[in-house]
């Protein structure tokens, strides 16, 4: 018992030193960020995605989700440091183009019967769609080569089925609605408006909204649900907080506060930082929208959380987090930089939440950002 006590507390100490040591930082270093970015841009273009995934059609979907999270992490990059702005750019205009591509869209097809880029038909394609939008948008805003005419008819098409669904929802695929994914859909149509300085889509944007708030909030917790008929979940509601900035600020930092308040967690005597999938009580295991969850706490609604954490200036909250992620994940590498213990798709959620940015219209200049103040050593830094 004395020898397990003793363990007990040489292991807290470990903890603790590593806590203080990742928590030092509460900003993530250009030379961290850029070789976690080297780390994506090596996977994609030896074509080695999506890597550990679950199976069909959740092999697809973390393949297309690396490709997109990918995509905002090199816009992210070439928002802050205007000087890699040209290297960003061909990134995402590359990676883009991988995602329209046949076989990663495959997975789509086959759940659908259809090609979702057969854009005439009245199908949903949320899921796909929409992060096809969102990388499009990133592209035109980092005036990188891209498939305008498609960029257009894809983004018309999306809010024609907003439009036209009763519910202001449509399919992710047939039979299943999901709200996380059409709220990137309403990310990727924003993004579009925001690029060309026309809001064309305004009105769709609004009347989203407006029912989301009427029909698919959570009485008990403010939180926009999971699925019709369902309750809002950890998972979900830290993936709206990361990409309803694009849409609406004041609403995605109204979500942010409330999956805080829902479904944060700290432990380690505050130093460590995640987010329940439920709320504190309920035991309902995880699946793969979750990820496995430790005591509760889901990996992907945590990794999500940290772009709002940042992009609201909630510093302790990113350094929470950011301490949790090397102690779970515990980072390899130095000139391509990832965690050890994280599928692929991991690495690239974590990358584009730890750089998100405020992303100008692209006829905006970025303005070259200072140093932030504080930022610690990079000897003493993770990464």
């Amino acid at each position: 018992m004395r020898r397990a006590k003793r363990l007990g507390v040489t292991l807290l100490g470990l903890l603790l030193l590593t806590a203080l040591r990742v928590g030092a930082c509460t900003t993530t270093s250009r030379g961290d960020a850029e070789a976690r970015l080297a780390y994506l841009a090596q996977r994609i273009d030896a074509k080695t995605l999506p890597g550990v995934a679950p199976g069909h059609p959740f092999d697809g979907e973390w393949q297309l989700v690396s490709l997109s999270m990918a995509v905002v992490a090199a816009t992210n990059l070439a928002v802050e440091y205007p000087d890699s702005r040209g290297a960003r750019a061909a990134q995402v205009s590359a990676w883009t183009k991988r995602l329209l591509d046949d076989d990663v869209r495959a997975y789509d097809v086959t759940q659908w019967r259809s090609d979702p880029l057969e854009l005439s038909r009245a199908d949903g394609h949320a899921g796909y769609l929409g992060h096809a939008a969102v990388a499009l948008g990133a592209a035109c805003l980092l005036e990188a080569p891209r498939d305008e005419a498609l960029h257009a008819r894809l983004v018309d098409a999306l809010a024609r089925r907003l439009d036209a669904s009763p519910t202001g929802l449509i399919e992710t695929y047939p039979g299943e609605t999901y709200v996380p994914d059409n709220v990137v859909v309403l990310a990727g149509i924003a993004l579009f408006d925001r690029c060309t300085g026309r809001p064309a889509h305004a009105a769709t944007i609004t009347r989203w909204r407006s029912l989301a708030q009427e029909r698919w909030t959570d009485p008990a917790n403010g939180l926009l649900v999971f699925a019709p008929g369902q309750r809002a979940r950890g998972s979900g509601a830290a993936w709206n907080a990361f990409y309803l900035p694009f849409v609406d600020e004041a609403f995605a930092a109204d979500q942010a506060a409330r999956t805080w308040h829902t479904f944060g967690d700290r432990a380690l005597f505050g130093l460590l930082h995640g987010i329940r999938e439920r709320p504190s009580g309920d035991d309902s295991g995880g699946d793969v929208d979750s990820g496995p969850l430790v005591f509760g706490v889901s990996p992907s609604a945590t990794g999500f959380m940290l772009g709002p954490a940042r992009l609201f200036h909630e510093e302790a909250r990113v350094a929470g987090v950011l301490t949790t992620a090397e102690l779970v994940g515990l980072s390899f590498g130095v000139s391509e930089r990832r965690y050890l213990f994280s599928p692929l798709v991991g690495d690239a959620i974590t990358l584009a939440a730890k750089t998100l940015t405020r992303w100008p219209a692209s006829q905006e200049k970025a303005a070259t950002r200072p140093t932030p103040p504080g930022r610690c050593p990079r000897h003493r830094c993770a990464g």
